[in-house]
C-alpha cells in the first residue's frame, strides 16, 4: 500500500482500531530535562507533575546538529531532516542573500497532513516553517505569526496589500487570533512577569526581549486554547518557543562560573535573581500546559516534547546557553491517555518516533519510508504501515512565491540569538 490508497484502506481496514478521543502535542521548545527534573522533585510543576503520575515520562533523545527547524520538522515527520528536507535554519540564494526554508521546501507529509487526509480535523499553532500555510481542515497559524505583529502589520489574510500571505487560516479565524497578540493576552493572566523591573537580572541580559517571549508564549498559547475549545480538533498542534529563547540568555546562572570569561559572570545577586526567573518561566509554562489541555478528558492523549536541552556556551557576548553538543541532546517527553500504563518511564524514544506513535494512536498507519518507529510505551494498535506518504498531495493558501511580509524580521531575530550568521 502506498500513499492516499493506502491510508484509506487501513483506516476501513482497522476502524475499530480508530481512538475515540482527542489529541494535543504541545512542544517546549528547549525545555531541559535537567531543570524540569530539578523543578518537579520540588513540586514546582503540578502539570507535568501529574501528566507523569497518569502515563509516561523520560528523555527524548535529538539529533546533531541540535538546530529547532530540522528537529521539530523531524518530530512532524518521522523522518530524518536529509528526507524530509529543512536541513537548517536557512538558505543562500544566488548572490548569497539569506532565505528561510518554507512549508513548500519539506519533501514529506507533516503529522496533521496525514491526519487531515484521513478525515481528522486539526489545528496547528506555531510549528516550524509552517509558511506558506496548507489549506486544512481545521485552523492554522504560521510561525510567522509573532514577527508580522512585531512589524504592525496587523492585516493578516484578506488584508489590501495583495503581496504579503496569509498567516492565519481560515481567514474568519484572523482577527479572533489577532486580538490576542496585540493585547498580549493569556491563559494566565495573573502569573506575575519573570523579568518585570523589580527583578534583578545578570547585567548583560536585554530585559525587553525576554519579556517579550514572556507575552509572546501567552498569546500563543491562548491562541491554541480558542481553537481547541472552540474547534475541537482531532488533532491539536502548538509549539511555545519562549524557553528557548530566555535560556540562550540566562543559562549561565545554573554553570559554575567558570565555564564564562568574566563580562558573563554575574554578581551573586544578578545569578540569583537569573535562576529566579529561569525557573519561573519553567513554572509559567507549566500553568499554560494545564490551561491549554484543561478540556482534555480521559480518552484524549496529551504529549509534551522538547526538541532538545541547553550546555553552557557563549555567543554574542551575551548568550550564556548554547544546545551544540551531546551534552543537551536530550529533551522532554510526557504523556498520558488511554494506551498508556500510568507511572512509566521512557526509554529509548527519539525525536524519529513522535509522528509513527501519534499515527498509531490514532488508529493510523505509520510509513515504511519513516525513520522512527511506535514506542514502547504505547500499546500496539496493530496496524500494518503505508509504504510511504510522499505521494500525498498538499494544497496551499498562498503560491510559494508569495511572501509574509515579515521574512526579514525572522532572519535578523534568528541571527540574534547566533543561528545565522551575519553578513
Amino acid at each position: 500500500m502506498t500513499g492516499i490508497c493506502g491510508l484509506l484502506l487501513a483506516c476501513q481496514v482497522h476502524d475499530e482500531a480508530r481512538t475515540a478521543g482527542r489529541m494535543i502535542l504541545i512542544g517546549i521548545d528547549g525545555a531541559s530535562p535537567r531543570i524540569v527534573n530539578q523543578l518537579i522533585g520540588e513540586d514546582r510543576l503540578p502539570t507535568l507533575a501529574k501528566i507523569a503520575r497518569e502515563g509516561v515520562r523520560g528523555p527524548l533523545r535529538s539529533a546533531i546538529p541540535i538546530q529547532s527547524p530540522r528537529i521539530w520538522n523531524t518530530i512532524a515527520t518521522g523522518k530524518v531532516p536529509e528526507k524530509h528536507g529543512i536541513v537548517s535554519f536557512s538558505y543562500r540564494g544566488r548572490k548569497g542573500e539569506q532565505h528561510l526554508y518554507a512549508s513548500t521546501d519539506r519533501k514529506t507529509p507533516t503529522l496533521w497532513s496525514i491526519a487531515n487526509a484521513a478525515g481528522r480535523t486539526v489545528g496547528v499553532v506555531n510549528f516550524w516553517n509552517t509558511y506558506p500555510l496548507e489549506n486544512v481542515n481545521g485552523v492554522m497559524v504560521s510561525d510567522h505569526v509573532l514577527a508580522k505583529e512585531i512589524e504592525g502589520r496587523h492585516r493578516m489574510a484578506g488584508a489590501e496589500q495583495t503581496d504579503i500571505g496569509a498567516v492565519i487560516h481560515p481567514e474568519a479565524w484572523n482577527i479572533r487570533l489577532e486580538r490576542h497578540i496585540e493585547n498580549a493576552a493569556t491563559p494566565a493572566p495573573d502569573f506575575p512577569d519573570p523579568f518585570s523591573e523589580d527583578k534583578v537580572l545578570p547585567r548583560w541580559v536585554l530585559r525587553d526581549e525576554l519579556q517579550r517571549r514572556f507575552k509572546e508564549d501567552g498569546a500563543l498559547a491562548q491562541m491554541a486554547l480558542e481553537i481547541s475549545q472552540t474547534e475541537k480538533p482531532d488533532v491539536m498542534m502548538v509549539l511555545l518557543p519562549g524557553i528557548d529563547r530566555v535560556s540562550h540568555y540566562i543559562w549561565g546562572v545554573v554553570e559554575p562560573p567558570d565555564d564564562y570569561p568574566a563580562g558573563l559572570v554575574p554578581t551573586e545577586e544578578g545569578r540569583e535573581g537569573g535562576k529566579a526567573a529561569l525557573f519561573s518561566y519553567y513554572e509559567y509554562t507549566d500553568t499554560l500546559i494545564a490551561a491549554i489541555t484543561a478540556d482534555f478528558g480521559a480518552n484524549d492523549l496529551v504529549m509534551i516534547v522538547s526538541d532538545h536541552g541547553f550546555e553552557a556556551g557563549e555567543a554574542l557576548l551575551r548568550l550564556t546557553g548554547v544546545h551544540k553538543s551531546a551534552k543537551a541532546i536530550h529533551g522532554i517527553l510526557y504523556a498520558r491517555g488511554p494506551g498508556i500504563e500510568p507511572g512509566t518511564h521512557a526509554r529509548g524514544v527519539s525525536v524519529n518516533d513522535i509522528t509513527p506513535t501519534l499515527l498509531s494512536w490514532l488508529g493510523l498507519p505509520a510509513a515504511r519510508d519513516m525513520d522512527g518507529v511506535r514506542a514502547n510505551f504505547l500499546a500496539s494498535a496493530g496496524i500494518a504501515p503505508v509504504e510511504t506518504y510522499n505521494d500525498l498531495a498538499l494544497e496551499y493558501v498562498n503560491p510559494e512565491t508569495t511572501p509574509s511580509g515579515v521574512e526579514g524580521e525572522v532572519i535578523e531575530h534568528l541571527k540574534s540569538l547566533g543561528y545565522i550568521e551575519s553578513e
